[in-house]
Formats: structure tokens, C-alpha cells, sequence
């Protein structure tokens, strides 16, 4: 079956929060786990007083499913006892799993084991279901428009996003580390023992993508050395230091939340932290926080180590492309010095949102071909 035809598929027979077994070749049983984030207290009620409408302040809320959610297990075989997994990172502002759906497959059936769809804090089916609807959405982007004339690239599929950023820039680097902090529990746990489909010890490696891979670098650079010690990571349109990327876009954030989004961390970053406990705690007291400020920008990445990864190579893989215009290969390379770089560029149309678009025309096999060869290298990395 080819990545089209996947994804028609995958599409169809997905189900959040019901156990779907997928037909072919090789069955394959999706299930849906069940998480907590312990953390969502500490870093929540510390944002939730913010003047924001209902529909973008959940914070408030009593049923808050950033809080407690669900993440999607692909198992590529009956059995469902493993000692090797895969976590895999989605990007910036992303409301379905629809896009990932093929990839976490595709994963699967070429390792042999099993792929967690893991929501990043206030993505996924951990935010509010209106946030991707763009009737709902719509008299905010009137709205914006009015108070923010002189920015671009608003949407009905980022305003939600970019008024929750421009408002408070902190929430950026809070749902990261709570994020972060959610990943690391859930790998202890798989570590030892106490996920029912691992066995005590289990290995957890990381696919990543665009944003997913700058959060990957931060658990890397915090814990790479000891609660991550043996995973692997491959990262895929991502990997740049954070005032490298360029966020603009009708799909991630409009023009005056990433302008935001950069002033206040490349300029007002320790000013707002030694005003607020809990950013300087997180900042000065923790290893994620400390990674974060080392990953804002190349100069902050070299005050922590000249050798910046390159320590990690033996486990990393990286594919950029030539014309993403987000994470742009160039600013790839000045961040990951040392690790192996594969520049790739594909013979059709395709974006940093969307690699793999879905065609109907004469290019779809060549969308198939350039699927199969970024899974290919990828599961090559997890089996040997």
C-alpha cells in the first residue's frame, strides 16, 4: 500500500480514544492510552488569570484536556509486549493527527515497534476542539485584524495560536517544559516497567518533526546523558536554534505573534523571569530550562559547549529540505555542528507544513517515492 492510499485509509479508520485495527498485509492494532500531566497545575494556574476569551483561555476550565488526554499507540504485531519503541513529535500548532497518521505506520511495519503519537501541551486533542474550526474561529480573526491592522498571515487555523502568544509570549517555553516534563514521565515509565505494553528497560526513541524536533533538542542537550542515554533521535525539518527559525505562516502563527515571540526571548527573557518565581525557576533550577535558554540562539548555544551535539552523532539522523522556508537547511547546519546532515529536495511541490502532499495528478507516485525514502533512512536508525 502506498503513502496515498495510506493516508485515504488511515484517514477513514482512525478513531481517537477507540482501538482500530488496521486491514493489510500485516495487521496493525492502533490503541489509546491514557495520560496525566502531573505538571499541568504548576505551570497552568500561573497563566490562567490572563484576559483571553473562553475560547482561548483553558486554563480556567474544569474539564481542561491539556491536563488529562489520550495519545494513540500504533502496534505493529499481536503481540503487544515490547522492549523498543518510538515517540514521535508533531510541529507547531497542530489540531489533527491526520497528517502523522501514515508516518507513525509507516514506522511501525518497517521497525517492528510500536509508535506513540505523543500531543505536545495545548496541541492535538489537548486543546479545544474549536480551535480547529473555522466558523468558530472566525470573528477572532476579525477581531485581530482590528487591533493587529498591520499584521499577516492570520488565519482561522492560527489565531487561536497567535493571540494566545502575543498576549503571553511565556507560553511558549511553559507548554514546552510541561510538554518535556510529560515526555520524561512517560519514558520513565516505560523504563521501568509500569506502561503495560513494555517490558522493564525498554528502549524509547524519538522521530521528530519541525517544532518537535526543537523540543527534542532541549530533553537531548538536558537529559541526553543520563535518562535518555540510549535513545536515538531522527530529526526531520528541524533542528535549528530557536531565533533561527522563521515562524511566520498562515498554518503556525501570523507575523505579529512570532515578531512577539522573538523580541521577548532574544530581549526580555531574564527581565521577565527575575519578575516572575516561576519562569526563573524553571530557567535557572532545572536542566530543561537550562537547555531551553542555551537552544534561543547560536551565541547561547555556543556559551554552553563548543561541541554543541556532535557528542550525540553516533545516535542522531537528520534530513533537512531544500526548500523549506520554516527551518531553513542553512540554519540547520550552524546548529547542529558535528552531526551528519542529509540536504534533501523533492521533484514536486511540497512545503515545511506539508512534505508529503496529497496529490491526484501525475506526481503522486514521486510524493510515494520520496515518502518511502525519508521512512526507509529513518527506520534504518531505530534497528541498528
Amino acid at each position: 500500500m502506498n503513502y496515498t492510499q495510506l493516508y485515504q485509509l488511515l484517514k477513514t479508520q482512525f478513531s481517537p480514544g477507540i482501538a482500530t485495527l488496521i486491514p493489510g498485509e500485516e495487521r496493525l492494532l492502533i490503541k489509546n492510552e491514557s495520560f496525566h500531566s502531573t505538571i499541568a497545575d504548576s505551570v497552568g494556574t500561573s497563566i490562567a488569570k490572563q484576559a483571553l476569551p473562553d475560547s482561548f483561555n483553558i486554563e480556567n476550565h474544569e474539564d481542561n484536556p491539556n491536563e488529562d488526554f489520550t495519545y494513540p499507540v500504533f502496534y505493529p504485531s499481536s503481540s503487544i509486549i515490547n522492549n523498543k519503541c518510538i515517540i514521535l513529535l508533531h510541529g507547531l500548532n497542530e489540531r489533527s493527527w491526520d497528517k502523522y497518521l501514515p508516518w507513525a505506520y509507516q514506522l511501525a511495519q518497517n521497525t517492528g515497534q510500536p509508535v506513540i503519537l505523543f500531543p505536545i501541551a495545548y496541541h492535538m486533542n489537548r486543546s479545544p476542539h474549536c480551535w480547529s474550526d473555522p466558523r468558530a474561529m472566525l470573528p477572532f480573526v476579525k477581531q485581530r485584524k482590528q487591533t493587529q491592522s498591520s499584521t499577516s498571515a492570520l488565519t482561522v487555523a492560527n489565531v487561536a495560536l497567535s493571540q494566545r502568544l502575543t498576549d503571553q509570549p511565556e507560553r511558549f517555553l511553559l507548554s514546552g517544559y510541561q510538554a518535556a516534563k510529560d515526555i520524561l514521565k512517560l519514558t520513565q515509565h516505560i523504563a521501568m516497567g509500569l506502561h503495560p505494553a513494555f517490558e522493564k528497560g525498554s528502549q524509547v526513541n524519538f522521530f521528530t518533526y519541525s517544532i518537535g524536533t526543537f523540543l527534542a533538542q532541549n530533553l537531548l542537550l538536558a537529559h541526553g546523558n543520563d535518562l535518555l542515554a540510549h535513545s536515538k533521535f531522527f530529526f526531520f525539518c528541524g533542528g535549528s536554534a530557536f531565533a533561527e527559525m522563521k515562524g511566520t505562516s498562515k498554518y503556525i502563527m501570523d507575523s505579529v505573534a512570532f515578531d512577539r515571540l522573538i523580541h521577548f526571548y532574544s530581549q526580555e527573557l531574564e527581565t521577565a523571569s527575575q519578575k516572575t518565581g516561576y519562569l526563573d525557576h524553571i530557567l535557572h533550577e532545572t536542566e530543561l530550562g537550562q537547555a531551553f535558554s542555551s537552544m534561543i540562539s547560536l551565541d547561547a548555544l555556543k556559551r554552553r559547549s563548543q561541541n554543541y551535539f556532535s557528542s550525540f552523532k553516533d545516535r542522531m539522523a537528520v534530513i533537512s529540505l531544500s526548500k523549506d522556508q520554516v527551518i531553513l537547511p542553512e540554519a540547520i547546519k550552524k546548529t547542529l555542528q558535528g552531526i551528519r546532515l542529509d540536504e534533501w529536495d523533492f521533484d514536486f511541490h511540497y512545503t515545511h507544513e506539508a512534505p508529503f502532499p496529497i496529490l491526484s495528478n501525475k506526481l503522486v507516485n514521486k510524493v510515494n517515492e520520496a515518502f518511502d525514502k525519508v521512512f526507509i533512512q529513518a527506520s534504518m536508525l531505530f534497528t541498528h
